[in-house]
């Protein structure tokens, strides 16, 4: 190449031999030249290290640098650290090993982030696949952009790109967070107050297939002490009482989402635990209406709760 890569697309896999190439395709595709991406083999047991080196071999001379990385430690944060590690552009972008991006996606980012501004993290809305075949837009909030990071999980790892140093001044992705630590991460950066746009693309540029191998899982209530750790780690890195009840409000939420899932118990130990460190009345009132409000399957509780917290 004759100079050196502004973005870096980082790629965590494990056991992805039958989905990676379909996303390492999408990535080859990009119009953005030159680009250096980063795909790290997190313990796969299944061809997924064959399958990378084949796509390294064949795209190298084509514009890319490859760097094809293992990381030994459980996990994408791990993986993606390790990435991070490999990444010496002024920009990143993280992504996952079965989504793909369209053509000029990386382009439309590095533009973004080298336009009027020069914002530190651009974002965007994204086409979530059903395993049921019915799709969904998951949204990028630039304002209010906090409150929907732990409500939405507006920073999903595929909605966003941002400086490398950003990233790194905000310590990296937590390892020890095996759920939601793209929130959790999210919720670090901005803290920090990062200047941040959103993409004014009329159709979302990446597509999000749901797996039932995967991290999210399919349900809640088999995951609960990966989201619930990932909660603890959100309400401890929030500097003042305010900002904690964000977390202490998805809490009630996400004992909600139990309730609905038909796992009581495990609803009422999560919401006590909310309770507990809610002192106010009035919001430990709203503590239990929004788990009501979620157990029952309504939508827009953080919307109808945001001007309380």
């Amino acid at each position: 190449m004759s100079h050196e890569a502004e973005l870096t697309i980082i790629i965590p896999v494990h056991n992805r031999e039958a989905l990676v190439e379909r996303t390492l395709q999408s990535v080859e595709a990009q119009t953005l030249r030159p680009l250096h991406v980063v795909v790290v083999d997190n313990n796969s047991t299944d061809g997924s290290a064959q399958v990378i080196a084949r796509w390294k071999a064949r795209v190298e001379n084509a514009g890319f640098r490859v760097s094809a990385v293992s990381e030994p430690h459980p996990g994408a944060a791990a993986a993606r650290n390790r990435g991070l590690e490999e990444t010496t552009s002024e920009f990143v972008m993280f992504f996952d090993s079965d989504d793909t991006m369209a053509p000029t996606h990386a382009e439309k980012a590095l533009n973004a982030l080298k336009g009027p501004g020069r914002p530190d993290m651009v974002g965007w809305d994204v086409t979530l696949h059903h395993l049921d075949g019915t799709t969904a837009i998951k949204p990028f909030y630039a304002g209010d952009a906090l409150w929907h990071c732990v409500m939405h999980g507006s920073t999903g790892t595929q909605r966003w790109a941002a400086r490398s140093e950003l990233v790194r001044r905000a310590g990296g992705w937590n390892r020890d967070i095996m759920g939601w630590n793209d929130i959790e991460l999210g919720c670090r950066m901005l803290l920090t107050r990062p200047a941040i746009i959103k993409s004014e693309d009329e159709e979302p540029t990446v597509d999000i297939y749901s797996q039932e191998q995967s991290i999210t899982g399919t349900d809640f209530v088999s995951g609960a002490a990966k989201w619930e750790r990932s909660l603890d780690a959100i309400e401890a890195s929030m500097p003042c009482r305010r900002l904690k009840r964000y977390a202490n409000l998805r809490r009630a939420l996400l004992a909600g989402d139990y309730a609905r899932e038909r796992a009581r118990e495990e609803s009422d130990r999560l919401l006590s635990v909310a309770l507990s460190k809610e002192k106010c009345p009035f919001h430990r009132m709203l503590l239990r209406f929004a788990r009501r409000y979620v157990a029952c399957g309504l939508r827009g509780c953080a919307r109808l709760m945001r001007p309380f917290f």
